[in-house]
């Protein structure tokens, strides 16, 4: 069971926000403690690598972030231009044909399939 945990990724723990920024600190005081400090299985050199390791990653979740805002925002003026021509059709269509017309209910989607309602809006004119 325990050669199953390990293959799996680490869960991610919470950490404060100025990890790097901590991180950093940690790197300059232990090299001035030098070889004071004895920390198992780890030294400044894989300390370092990780802290670098970590600004890489930084560095490419807010780029993704940019580019995300980005695309975002793209998305949204391209949405708001076709809602106006999607809306200018409509109303060209409801100057054309009329308000209750069947062409307009095509274009607004909310056309019948029931033959007795529109027999009956029709019988009424």
């Amino acid at each position: 069971m325990v050669n199953s945990s390990s293959s799996k990724k680490r869960k991610v723990s919470s950490f404060p926000r100025d990890t790097l920024e901590q991180a950093e600190t940690v790197i300059h005081g232990w090299q001035e403690v030098g070889k004071k400090l004895n920390v198992p299985n780890l030294n400044v050199e894989k300390f370092v690598n990780k802290l670098q390791e970590a600004k890489e990653y930084v560095d490419k979740a807010e780029q993704l972030k940019l580019e995300r805002a980005k695309a975002i925002q793209e998305r949204n003026v391209c949405l708001s231009q076709l809602w106006d021509l999607t809306k200018r059709v409509r109303n060209a269509a409801k100057a054309t044909f009329g308000d209750y017309s069947s062409e307009l209910e095509l274009l607004q989607g909310t056309q019948t399939n029931e033959r007795g309602k529109e027999d009956d809006s029709n019988s009424e004119d």
